[in-house]
């Protein structure tokens, strides 16, 4: 996505004041720390990083968030992917990282690990399914027209390759080995498009999603995988976690479990109404570990003084609107989902 625009005017924040509030949000929002035989799972998409400017505080700031989890998938790490580095090395522990090449919007993935913890496997690679495996599937899109609620449906959809290839990386740590796959799927369009052209692009997002679970799926079934414990995570541009969507049906077809972050804490974007970052997992031992998860709303925490001068000086929308900026300039407009694992 285009860099978000600097906030006017800008906000001098202190950031021993924001780290303060950061950890009292953990404690208030039960986020565990790492622990000896548990694993710490995180997911954050952080936007535009690399792609618009930050200052060491703020990437201060992003690095005291991630150094709470012993594993982090992190997407729209942009093709300058220095920033990313240096957020990594002002976390506090011994983390390191590992990145993808370049895929649709100039965007990589990437996995920063606690080394004490975490021991990347053998295997790291991208999702790139060949054509003879593209998956077909009648996909139905629903909108609305003059007030009526409507369906269009696409017979036999075909896939078409993903705008940018999955990253999947296997680790161990403790007594589990696993696979996870890091995502940041196609997002095309809104939900409800008005437009045929808008609707089109909805479909291929959620037949992004079905080829990725079938995919999981598979490889999950087949003898020669190199591990079957697999976690899908990311942001997988799921607007809501519900049977009528037809992106979170997609999720679900290939019998993942999608972890219900939504009736917890809310959604991953600021506002907390979507749920487009998603951690989905496949039956066996994987599944039978998950001790805890949720989503870290660390923006309902940092910059209170800010808050409280625009909710004294604008509407109540305007206000929020306003502030968001700040929250998407310096941090992120996605909030980190976590999953904590027994590995003992």
């Amino acid at each position: 996505m285009p860099p978000f625009k600097s906030p006017d005017p800008p906000y001098p924040y202190q950031l021993a004041s924001q780290i303060a509030a950061v950890d009292k949000w953990f404690t208030h929002r039960n986020v565990p720390v790492s622990t000896d035989g548990r694993l710490l799972l995180a997911s954050w998409n952080i936007a535009n990083l690399g792609a618009q400017k930050r200052r060491d505080k703020d990437l201060k700031l992003i690095a005291h968030i991630m150094q709470r989890f012993d594993l982090i998938a992190v997407q729209e790490v942009n093709d300058n992917y220095a920033p990313f580095a240096r957020a990594v090395e002002l976390m506090d522990g011994d983390f390191d990282w590992i990145i993808n090449d370049t895929g649709g919007n100039r965007e990589r993935l990437g996995f920063v690990y606690r080394r004490d913890k975490v021991t990347p496997g053998r295997l790291f690679a991208e999702v790139a399914l060949r054509e003879l495996d593209f998956p077909k599937r009648d996909i139905v899109v629903a909108y609305k027209k003059g007030g009526e609620q409507r369906i269009e449906v696409y017979y036999q959809l075909k896939f078409r390759p993903f705008d940018r290839n999955p990253f999947v990386g296997t680790f161990e740590a403790g007594n589990l080995d696993f696979t996870v796959a890091n995502v940041h799927l196609y997002f095309g369009a809104f939900k409800d498009a008005s437009s045929v052209e808008e609707r089109a692009k909805y479909a291929r997002r959620v037949m992004e999603i079905f080829a990725l679970s079938d995919w999981a799926k598979k490889r999950r079934k087949s003898n020669k995988t190199y591990d079957r414990d697999i976690a899908l995570i990311g942001d997988m541009n799921v607007p809501e976690m519900h049977p009528d969507d037809a992106a979170f049906r997609a999720l679900k077809k290939s019998g993942l479990t999608p972890m219900d972050f939504y009736t917890k804490t809310g959604g991953a974007n600021l506002a907390g109404t979507k749920t487009y970052d998603q951690l989905a997992i496949t039956p066996g031992d994987l599944k039978d570990r998950v001790l805890d998860f949720s989503v870290f709303d660390f923006d309902n925490a940092i910059f209170k003084g800010k808050w409280e001068q625009l909710e004294q000086q604008l509407a109540p929308k305007k206000a929020v609107s306003k502030f968001n900026g700040y929250v998407k300039h310096h941090v992120s407009d996605h909030r980190p989902i976590w999953m904590e694992l027994d590995i003992s």
